[in-house]
C-alpha cells in the first residue's frame, strides 16, 4: 500500500516538473507595443498652407486693403459717383498689379479740398511694395464710415490765401485771383483762449482739425512777405465741418 502512494506521489511530481520545464523552453509571443500617444501640450500635425497666389485684381486689392486699417471699408472706384472721397483701384502692372488708394477730406461732395494718396505694386506671389504716397497727413477720424465719407467728422476745415494779386483786378481773369499761402501757422483756441491745436497750412494753403462741439477762435501767424496778418476768425463747431476763409493782404495796389 505504501509503495503505491509513493509511486504515485513521483508521478505527481515528475508531471509537475515536465510541465515547468516545457513552459520555460516554449517561445512566447511578445504583446504588440503600446500606440505612442501624443505628449501632453504638443499640437498635433497640421496642414502648412502652399503662397499666395494673386491672380486676380480683387484678390490684389484685397490684399493692399488688408495691410492698413486706415484702408477698411474702401470701396473701389466708381467713375460715375460725384463725391466719392475715399476709393481703391486696381491695373494690371507686369507680372502683377498697380493698386492706388486715394483718401480725401474736406468738402468732398464739391471734390475734396484735400487729397492722399498711396500707390502700391503686388507681386503674383503675393508681396506688396509701396512705391510712393504724397498728400497732407491724414487728420484724426478720417476716413470716417469705414471709408466711404467724411459724414460724422467734427471740426474746421480752412483756407488761407492771399491778395490782391494784380494790381488792376480784371472780372474773371484767372491770373488775378488770390493765391494759397503755403506753410502759415494757425491756432485754434477754444472759449477760454486755450490753445487747441496748431496746424500748417498744405499746398493748396488747407487745413483741417476735428474738435468737439463748441466756440473756437481761429487765428493765424505773419507770413514773410505779406503786409499784415490775416484777421482771427471765430466759428461755432456743431455737428459738422466749419468752413474758415484766413485772408491776407499782399499790400499790391
Amino acid at each position: 500500500m505504501r509503495t503505491s502512494i509513493r509511486r504515485s506521489r513521483a508521478a505527481t511530481v515528475l508531471l509537475v516538473m515536465g510541465l515547468l520545464i516545457g513552459a520555460c523552453t516554449s517561445t512566447a509571443t511578445p504583446p504588440p507595443p503600446p500606440s505612442p500617444s501624443p505628449s501632453f501640450g504638443q499640437p498635433s500635425p497640421s496642414v502648412v498652407p502652399g503662397p499666395t497666389t494673386i491672380s486676380s485684381a480683387d484678390a490684389a486689392a484685397a490684399i493692399v486693403l488688408a495691410s492698413d486699417p486706415r484702408f477698411t471699408g474702401l470701396k473701389a472706384q466708381d467713375p460715375n459717383l460725384i463725391g466719392q472721397c475715399c476709393f481703391y483701384a486696381v491695373t494690371p502692372a507686369g507680372d502683377g498689379f498697380a493698386v492706388k488708394i486715394e483718401i480725401g477730406w474736406g468738402d468732398c461732395p464739391a471734390g475734396c479740398i484735400n487729397r492722399h494718396h498711396w500707390s502700391y505694386t503686388v507681386s503674383k506671389d503675393g508681396k506688396i511694395q509701396l512705391d510712393q504716397e504724397d498728400g497732407p497727413p491724414l487728420p484724426p477720424g478720417v476716413p470716417a464710415g469705414g471709408g466711404g465719407t467724411t459724414s460724422g467728422v467734427i471740426g474746421i476745415r480752412g483756407t488761407a490765401t492771399a491778395g490782391p494779386v494784380c494790381p488792376v483786378m480784371r472780372p474773371g481773369d484767372a491770373s488775378c485771383a488770390d493765391r494759397p499761402v503755403v506753410g502759415a501757422l494757425v491756432h485754434v483756441l477754444d472759449a477760454t483762449g486755450t490753445e487747441v491745436a496748431t496746424l500748417e497750412t498744405d499746398a493748396a494753403g488747407a487745413f483741417v482739425v476735428t474738435l468737439p462741439p463748441g466756440r473756437y477762435r481761429v487765428a493765424a501767424d505773419p507770413v514773410q512777405g505779406l503786409m499784415r496778418t490775416a484777421p482771427a476768425v471765430d466759428v461755432t463747431v456743431g455737428s459738422g465741418l466749419e468752413v474758415v476763409q484766413l485772408t491776407y493782404d499782399t499790400g499790391i495796389r
